[in-house]
């Protein structure tokens, strides 16, 4: 096992290599490896491992009621699977997990994650200062997912961009199929909703670039 992989891991930051080794000596944790497409966690199965990846990267994908299939994320290594939901009394995976690719893993059981955090102060803070941040990231996911209409899912998308670059010229980070897919619409549908923006004098819209013309209409948009 590369312990060089580990020390990139949120978990394991600011601890030493040997002291990685010490842990997983007393541990025995090994690797695992998983195929494309080979599914890693089903939705719904009880969080009894926590999935670290080292390599490759998985496809988060949730059934909603009527059975259509949704992509939630895309997680890459070196990241954590379903971190949050290792503990509690509804311990069990949101999504299903299938590799996008072949990908390498840590599958350590929950039992194992107790007795690692106990032997490390580091460790214990890393893994509660990640499931703090998973949390914050998760609530802003069920704000962004509770608007109804593209165009509000597109304007919250486009001021969180302009919130962290401080700019009223944004950049998309995902290309459109992708933007449409985390939607959960059509590429057309996203496109078409976009003219219509610029049309009604709201954005500018070229390739990736988004330009906010119309901060303020922007923002009633989003309020309930």
């Amino acid at each position: 096992m590369d312990v060089n992989i580990l020390t990139r891991i949120p978990l394991f930051f600011s601890i030493k290599g040997e002291e990685i080794d010490r842990i997983f000596s007393e541990l025995q944790i090994k690797e695992t490896h998983f195929k494309k497409g080979e599914i890693l966690a089903f939705q719904d199965e009880v969080c009894n491992r926590l999935i670290l990846l080292l390599s490759g990267s998985v496809k988060g994908e949730m059934n909603d009621p009527s059975g259509r299939v949704v992509k939630v994320e895309d997680i890459y290594a070196p990241n954590p699977l379903a971190i949050l939901f290792l503990f509690g009394g509804e311990n069990r995976f949101p999504v299903q997990a299938t590799a996008r690719e072949d990908t390498t893993a840590l599958v350590i059981p929950k039992q194992s994650v107790l007795r690692m955090l106990s032997m490390n102060e580091t460790l214990l803070k890393n893994y509660l200062d990640i499931s703090a941040n998973f949390a914050g990231k998760l609530s802003n996911k069920l704000h962004f997912m509770s608007f109804r209409t593209i165009r509000q899912k597109l304007t919250m998308y486009i001021l969180n961009l302009s919130k962290r670059d401080l700019s009223d010229v944004v950049i998309l980070d995902k290309t459109k199929s992708a933007l449409a897919e985390y939607f959960g619409v059509s590429r057309q549908s996203l496109e078409r909703e976009l003219t219509n923006m610029q049309s009604d004098g709201l954005i500018v819209s070229e390739q990736k670039k988004i330009t906010i013309k119309d901060r303020s209409k922007l923002i009633q948009l989003i309020r309930f």
